[in-house]
């Protein structure tokens, strides 16, 4: 059994754990609503902090932008994520 399947601790809080759960994952693409429910993705027992796998977004990636460089494509938002303890 792999690391990964069992959990991690939470990089972000450090005292969590992430581990593997489903959920919906939800952007903006080109002003819609995109949402992809039941994604796999790795979430934190304390803080919440969601990590998607890099598989299912670079399927998604090939799916919406197709032979699109990434550097060619601007996102809308960048990574988004809550301050943590002692950030102003």
């Amino acid at each position: 059994m792999d690391v990964k399947a069992r959990g991690y601790a939470c990089p972000r809080c450090t005292v969590g754990r992430c581990t593997p759960q489903t959920t919906t994952f939800v952007d903006v693409y080109h002003g819609q609503l995109l949402s992809k429910p039941n994604t796999r993705a790795y979430i934190c027992d304390v803080c919440h902090f969601v990590e998607f796998e890099r598989e299912m977004l670079e399927a998604l990636w090939d799916e919406l932008y197709g032979d699109v460089a990434r550097d060619d494509v601007q996102t809308v938002a960048g990574h988004k994520r809550s301050p943590t303890y002692g950030e102003g």
